[in-house]
């Protein structure tokens, strides 16, 4: 698997990098948080402002890990440096990031709201702060973890908001395209429709996300984010 990634990495450099931010914010999303637990926060320094909102070397080095990790558990396999250099990782984990904060603005623009109760249910839903048989949400490891991670649970779940929002605003986008369902077919009818809507609604998010990008004021601070970068690799 990571020969063949290699090779995409050479020959289709732009087609890696597509798939490689798509997956890297359904991890980073969806589990992220509770895939590297023991990383720490220091002093923060500014990798970039995506529409005036700072990156923090902290953020950025903490996502760096979680998607380096998931990625290794999906190809079963480490990451040395040497392919971690040749796939610009940490150029696809900024991407990634300011694709996010991209969407968290969007969200916003629309107006868009997570009430506390879907934060405290998305939270209490996370396997790493389940216990017992069968599973129940632990106060008691969610309180080890925000010490572990030199979080607050204001700030964790701040973070928890905004991936939700980032979700409500994808799901929007996705049912512009939604055609109608043919009635009465046969199920390989059916079958082709649902490929079709999931092409046409993935295809939709895509070039609405460029447009984000397009109109977006990013500005990152080479300096730093290649001396950071340097330090993960």
């Amino acid at each position: 698997m990571l020969e063949l990634i290699r090779k995409i990495a050479v020959e289709r450099p732009k087609v890696l990098g597509t798939l490689m931010v798509l997956v890297g914010a359904v991890f980073v999303i969806s589990m992220g948080w509770w895939g590297f637990s023991a990383y720490k926060t220091g002093k923060p320094g500014v990798v970039a402002r995506i529409n005036g909102t700072p990156l923090y070397a902290t953020e950025f080095s903490r996502d760096y890990e979680i998607m380096k990790n998931n990625y290794q558990r999906l190809l079963n396999g480490a990451l040395g440096k040497k392919i971690l250099s040749e796939l610009n990782f940490p150029g696809l984990v900024l991407r990634n990031m300011i694709f996010r904060q991209l969407w968290i603005d969007e969200a916003n623009n629309l107006h868009l709201v997570v009430p506390d109760a879907v934060v405290v249910q998305e939270v209490s839903r996370i396997p790493f702060f389940q216990d017992g048989n069968p599973p129940v949400f632990s106060p008691k490891l969610y309180t080890q973890f925000l010490l572990e991670t030199h979080q607050s649970a204001k700030d964790f779940e701040k973070s928890i908001r905004e991936d939700l929002l980032v979700q409500r605003a994808q799901v929007l986008v996705r049912a512009i395209q939604t055609p109608a369902k043919p009635a009465g077919q046969p199920p390989t009818v059916l079958d082709d429709w649902q490929k079709n809507r999931l092409a046409l609604q993935e295809e939709t998010l895509q070039s609405f996300q460029m447009q984000l990008e397009s109109s977006s004021n990013v500005k990152i601070d080479q300096k730093a984010f290649k001396k950071l970068s340097k330090s993960l690799l």
